[in-house]
């Protein structure tokens, strides 16, 4: 499942995602978050300066899936760009 980028709301602690609410309910990180620049970016020479996530998250209905969250400085905003079913 890929999505297009929206804004979500997104709670850290001691800067790694801890919770978050999209798409009207709230999601608890339920795996260690990796930096999406730890994933993306690792072949080439010259990586943009992305701040971003990777992290499996469940909603309290116990449905999980993968989401990649960015954050826009321009925007001070985080963005939802992709989910993983």
């Amino acid at each position: 499942m890929s999505y297009t980028a929206e804004a979500v709301t997104l709670w850290v602690d001691d800067d790694v995602p801890s919770r978050m609410v999209w798409n009207g309910r709230r999601w608890r990180v339920s795996d260690r978050p990796t930096p999406i620049e730890d994933l993306a970016w690792s072949r080439v020479t010259h990586p943009p300066r992305v701040r971003g996530w990777r992290f499996q998250a469940t909603n309290e209905l116990g449905v999980s899936f993968v989401f990649d969250v960015i954050w826009s400085a321009s925007d001070r905003e985080w963005s939802l760009v992709r989910v993983y079913d």
